[in-house]
């Protein structure tokens, strides 16, 4: 009999503590949806400074701008604000935000203010960085052409029949070079400026132009040394002239390189120019020592650059390896 009574106490004490839950559950819902109703009535209300700067002036029908008076902008607003502020003070909203003040204290995790202003202002996209000015590439190797050996002077244009016959000789089967006549202008004689053509089989086809370093007053001394005014590379097998451009990425690339590397060294003699290019032989079998890679990162393109190391032999190079 006792048993009996113990649980039905027990059965009388669970309900009572679920009813309970239920009525604080009950209770808790109401004061949030009493806090969010009066947040979004003074949402409504902050949108007054805004309205005021917009509806300042309206146009009417005859599109006369008609000004409003103080009265007609805020005769509704003011009404709304009263009735908030009532709002605000009954009991059953102070309640709720005695209730909200007391949770927030015991645990404030992950609580956000739900009518933070800042996220009701118009925010501006970030106004895109000023575009930097093109800063070119700066080439690394101060001079990068080798001197001339000692005794060993400039050609001039008197020389370079001989130096074409034996650089030929010298290279035989692997490059070729020979001066470069326009059709209809063949001529024995020899001037400036005179362009060379530039053979690697298979490889490239370059034109070169040497003419002469002019002295302070424009003249010339009686014996002037030849030196590389300007350069072109195009494939082997295209058949343009020495003026043009190729069509390949490669050899626009490979000129630009070259050309670069006569900018910083204006003056060089035509040996050491032609010292560099014979290195271009392998053009599309050497590897980047630097990356390791026979196709550069950017570009996919081979290396182009040839850099002269100290015991006098030309390493290829990626042009992005010898920046970097």
């Amino acid at each position: 009999m006792a048993t009996t009574v113990g649980n039905a106490t027990e059965a009388v004490n669970s309900e009572s503590s679920v009813e309970d839950q239920q009525s604080a559950v009950s209770n808790v819902q109401s004061q949030i949806d009493q806090l969010a109703d009066l947040c979004k009535r003074l949402q409504t209300l902050r949108q007054l400074p805004g309205g005021v700067l917009r509806s300042e002036l309206v146009s009417g029908p005859n599109q006369v701008l008609q000004t409003l008076t103080l009265k007609d902008i805020f005769g509704k607003s003011a009404e709304d604000l009263r009735t908030l502020h009532a709002a605000a003070i009954e009991g059953k909203v102070q309640d709720a935000l005695r209730a909200a003040e007391d949770s927030e204290r015991r645990d404030g995790t992950d609580i956000k203010d739900f009518c933070e202003r800042e996220d009701q202002k118009k925010r501006r996209s970030p106004t895109p960085e000023s575009p930097r000015p093109y800063l070119p590439l700066l080439q690394k190797v101060a001079n990068p052409f080798p001197p001339l050996p000692t005794g060993t002077l400039p050609l001039t244009l008197k020389d370079l029949p001989t130096y074409v016959r034996e650089f030929n000789a010298t290279h035989a089967k692997k490059v070729l070079l020979h001066v470069y006549l326009a059709p209809g202008h063949e001529s024995r004689s020899i001037t400036v400026p005179v362009i060379l053509r530039f053979l690697i089989p298979n490889v490239l086809r370059a034109f070169i132009t040497l003419g002469h370093e002019e002295g302070i007053v424009g003249a010339v001394p009686e014996m002037p040394g030849l030196i590389v005014e300007s350069f072109t590379v195009f494939g082997s097998r295209e058949k343009k002239p020495p003026h043009s451009q190729s069509e390949f990425i490669i050899f626009q690339k490979l000129s630009q390189w070259v050309v670069r590397a006569l900018q910083s060294s204006p003056r060089v003699p035509m040996q050491s120019f032609m010292d560099m290019l014979v290195a271009y032989e392998n053009l599309f079998l050497d590897t980047c020592p630097l990356c390791k890679r026979f196709l550069s990162a950017e570009g996919y393109l081979p290396p182009v650059a040839r850099v002269r190391q100290d015991d006098g032999t030309w390493e290829p190079q990626h042009g992005t390896c010898v920046q970097n």
